[in-house]
């Protein structure tokens, strides 16, 4: 199918759609796709996170993934 053909069809099934969600999700990617030249800032509150998080993994202080399926696991009652 040719570029012409796909975004015809798209088009169509776009036209179709009455979710608000489902094009927004659909927009959300196009944009994404549109922006791959722009650097991703991480937001200050995300960044005070990461920063706790990653001190708290050099200092040892880290649930092993076995454990945290375990945990998981106990907790539903399997």
């Amino acid at each position: 199918m040719s570029t012409a053909e796909l975004k015809n069809k798209l088009k169509e099934k776009i036209d179709e759609l009455n979710e608000d969600y489902l094009l927004e999700e659909l927009l959300s990617i196009i944009d994404l796709e549109t922006s791959k030249t722009e650097v991703f800032k991480i937001p200050e509150k995300h960044k005070e996170s990461l920063e706790r998080s990653l001190k708290e993994m050099d200092e040892g202080q880290t649930t092993s993934h076995q454990q945290v399926l375990k945990d998981l696991r106990d907790g539903l009652g399997n």
